[in-house]
């Protein structure tokens, strides 16, 4: 992992008109049951910018479509194909340069747009920009390395350490910014992968492309990361099966499983901890993952 020297004054301010970035970037939004939080993140992109936002069926509709406060393209997927699926739809509808890829529960900060523009410029192609992700409460959010080399947080680089724009090797789905032809040479999402470590599998490509991830700190997004509800018991079974069936398709995909029985062994005696601590959610978490342990390493449905 290697430090950038360039300091944020050269890639800050607002030298990048709106009229300019809204021929150069389409921010593209993937969207599933996400009316309560769409609309605040559609107004926090620039005016004039093209918005594209991608519905995978939502069960509850797309009503909020009509309520948003600017104007948007909505791409109706007719069946919930997945978060990269959808991603891929959305970068074909845009004709802009530049796609930034922003999660509906996101919002960018006021000058976030023109400081990513800047960095592209700064550092050339193909490059993968991505912003500091905070939390509501001001947190920052992030993880260092794929599922195959995982970064622990005791490890990772302290906000006082960071003093510029750093190479990281883990490419954040919720918000990155990179040119359309080089999503596109890289391959686009793997729609393969149904939901969960679709970013770790686009960051191992780009690792093997010699394609840079730059952090730009000066760039920040707000993330909920689902703050908004707190998912029953039956859908933490589900996301963590899920997660579990994604990681099983990416270790497949590069030669790197591990032992099922062993894992296995591990999430029976994490279920049994859960259930005598009375922790019905840790008890969810632990059996989604290991009903996902032996779900084939294959396309997922939604």
């Amino acid at each position: 992992m290697s430090a950038s020297t360039a300091p944020f004054s050269e890639h800050s301010g607002s030298e990048q008109s709106g009229a300019h970035a809204a021929a150069t970037v389409s921010v593209v939004f993937v969207t599933y049951n996400s009316a309560a939080v769409i609309p605040a993140a559609v107004a926090s992109v620039p005016a004039g910018c093209d918005v594209v936002i991608v519905d995978n069926a939502s069960p509850q509709g797309t009503g909020w479509y009509n309520e948003i406060s600017r104007p948007a393209r909505l791409v109706e997927m007719g069946r919930n194909a997945g978060f990269g699926a959808a991603c891929n739809a959305g970068a074909r509808a845009a004709t802009t340069p530049y796609i930034l890829f922003l999660n509906p529960d996101a919002r960018l900060g006021p000058d976030t747009m023109e400081t990513l523009l800047a960095a592209a410029r700064l550092y050339g192609e193909p490059a993968i920009l991505m912003p500091a992700i905070v939390s509501e409460q001001g947190r920052l959010m992030r993880k260092e390395g794929t599922i195959f080399e995982q970064v622990p947080r005791s490890a990772r680089l302290k906000p006082q350490e960071i003093a510029g724009d750093y190479c990281t090797r883990f490419v954040h789905g919720a918000a990155f910014l990179v040119s359309r032809a080089a999503f596109f040479d890289l391959g686009g999402f793997d729609e393969g992968i149904f939901l969960y470590h679709e970013d770790d599998d686009l960051s191992l490509r780009a690792i093997a492309r010699q394609v840079p991830i730059i952090v730009v700190p000066g760039a920040q997004v707000v993330h909920e990361g689902g703050g908004s509800s707190t998912p029953g018991l039956r859908q933490t079974f589900r996301i963590n099966r899920f997660k579990q069936q994604s990681e099983n398709y990416v270790r497949a995909k590069y030669g790197r499983p591990r032992s099922r029985l062993a894992l296995a062994a591990k999430l029976v005696g994490g279920c049994l901890l859960a259930a005598l601590l009375a922790n019905p959610h840790r008890v969810m978490v632990r059996a989604g993952k290991l009903r996902g342990v032996f779900d084939p390493p294959a396309r997922q449905g939604g």
